[in-house]
């Protein structure tokens, strides 16, 4: 089975992880821009960016296990808000 082997796969199981976390550290600077219009600008434009980059490198890497990584990148791009990560109090000005 193929959903079996991209699970044995260490890079499988990384690479979502990696992506998460590179995801929330960019959504938590973004949320330190104070102005609403390049808060919107900066974090869609890295959330795209990060999203190529990492399906990249799955697609370089992990050729086996590239459809489920890029279903895994798109769930995280769906329920993951940058809104989480705003905060009018850590805002710099």
């Amino acid at each position: 089975m193929a959903i079996t082997g991209s699970f044995s796969n260490n890079l499988f199981i990384i690479a979502p992880i990696a992506y998460l976390f590179s995801l929330a550290l960019a959504y938590m600077i973004g949320g330190r821009i104070s102005d609403y219009g390049l808060n919107v600008a900066y974090s869609w434009s890295i959330k795209w960016v990060l999203f190529v980059a990492f399906l990249y490198l799955t697609a370089v890497y992990l050729i086996d296990a590239f459809v489920y990584a890029m279903f895994s990148f798109i769930l995280i791009n769906i329920t993951l808000s940058p809104m989480l990560f705003s905060s009018k109090n850590k805002a710099v000005r």
